[in-house]
């Protein structure tokens, strides 16, 4: 029997007759399904299956096409970084092409902290006697100068103060009188000495109750002048001990306070400090006079700056940390910040030798950032890095892979990024 086959896949090559075909094929076990489908014949003791060609170009598309696809993909992922410009885009993109720097560093300590201020310049406000609240201007945050009235108190307690004083005030001077009269008495042995004693103790007694009601009527804030002449008022003014904002306050027309109230909480506004935060292990490297630079907020171009002044020698056990008071350098800066606004920085505590790049070298994405470095004339690999610090426009660089230094894009980065992403013809 004369068959002609085009394709045949085998199980078993030979037979008993060692009859032996040189263009069988092993049967492919990815294709048992498909061949299953076929017809077979079978020759001493052979069996041979017989595919059609279309079902074999089927076959042949199945097995081959995903390698095809995956080289695909990653020869489209090793070019996706890859930058290629033309002679007249070189030629206007000013690239500067250059090798890492080594640049003197300072090494640091990172730090949080607030912004406050020294507790002369912090007061709390508090009626000094019990009272109504008949009246207040003042509102949060708004601000107010040394001795300006901030509210104004009803009360009676402070009527009868000023009673007290003006019949205190009568009293010693009749007790005076009559320590005058016994003591010329006793001078002509008239007289009782008894009556001598008990006219000086109640002079004495009296000129005790006048000054302490003045005093009181100080710290209150009443003119005495005014009260001699028998002017008695109701009202007490409540008065700012210092210049700054209010904080907060807590009170409202009509509400009954007693001296243990705060009514205002105030904020100077003079000798901003910072209070920093760092963790025990770090104390050793820090000292008095070290400067510190303020990270976290930017004043644009402006560095901002401070000295540690005071190092906490207490450790807080919950935290772990340390505080830390530093002076701000500028006074300009010191007026923008604001009293518990949050700061980050980092305190200098040396110098070290870095490899660094130019800012106009590096583009940053999220922590890290990418580089370009030249391949060929005109082409360019985009090169991912990470980022140490910055410190006068220099940027710590650290490389995931080797690379040829010499030829890193210093200048023009961006131009470059813009020819990647199509913003450039």
């Amino acid at each position: 029997m004369r068959i002609s086959i085009n394709k045949v896949f085998a199980v078993n090559k030979y037979c008993s007759s060692k009859w032996h075909f040189e263009n069988l094929t092993p049967f492919s076990k990815c294709h048992r399904a498909s061949v299953a489908s076929s017809y077979s014949i079978s020759q001493c003791g052979v069996r041979f299956f017989l595919l059609s060609p279309f079902l074999l170009f089927s076959l042949f598309l199945s097995c081959s096409s995903p390698k095809k696809q995956e080289e695909k993909i990653e020869q489209k992922e090793e070019i996706a970084d890859v930058v290629t410009l033309t002679k007249e885009q070189l030629k206007n993109a000013n690239l500067v092409i250059g090798t890492l720097d080594n640049t003197i560093l300072s090494e640091d300590i990172k730090a949080n902290g607030i912004v406050d201020v020294p507790p002369m310049n912090m007061a709390s406000v508090s009626s000094p006697i019990n009272g109504f609240v008949k009246s207040t201007k003042s509102l949060p945050n708004s601000f107010v100068r040394k001795g300006e009235t901030l509210a104004v108190i009803n009360s009676m307690d402070f009527v009868q103060m000023q009673q007290d004083y003006l019949q205190t005030m009568s009293r010693l001077k009749l007790s005076e009188q009559e320590l005058e009269r016994q003591t010329i008495l006793s001078t002509e042995d008239v007289g009782a000495k008894k009556k001598l004693q008990q006219s000086e103790a109640e002079v004495s007694s009296a000129k005790a109750q006048v000054k302490g009601l003045e005093i009181k009527m100080q710290i209150i804030g009443i003119q005495l002048d005014n009260l001699k002449k028998g002017q008695i008022i109701s009202t007490v003014n409540i008065l700012s001990p210092i210049d700054g904002f209010i904080k907060t306050t807590n009170l409202s027309i009509g509400k009954n306070v007693v001296p243990s109230d705060v009514l205002f909480e105030i904020t100077g506004n003079a000798h901003k400090h910072l209070e920093l935060k760092v963790f025990e292990k770090d104390l050793t490297k820090i000292s008095v006079g070290q400067k510190i630079i303020l990270e976290n907020p930017k004043f644009g171009n402006v560095e901002a700056t401070a000295q540690v002044f005071l190092v906490g020698k207490n450790v807080e056990q919950d935290s772990k940390t340390i505080n830390i008071h530093a002076h701000i350098s500028n006074e300009q800066i010191e007026n923008k910040l604001t009293v518990g606004q949050y700061v980050n920085t980092r305190i200098l505590t040396g110098k070290r030798t870095a490899k660094t790049l130019p800012e106009t070298a590096i583009l940053r994405k999220g922590d890290g950032g990418v580089i370009f470095v030249q391949i060929k004339e005109n082409i360019f690999q985009q090169i991912p890095v990470k980022l140490g610090i910055s410190e006068r426009g220099n940027v710590e660089v650290f490389f995931e892979k080797e690379i040829d230094f010499s030829k890193i894009v210093k200048s023009g980065a961006s131009i470059l990024q813009a020819v990647l992403s199509g913003g450039e013809e």
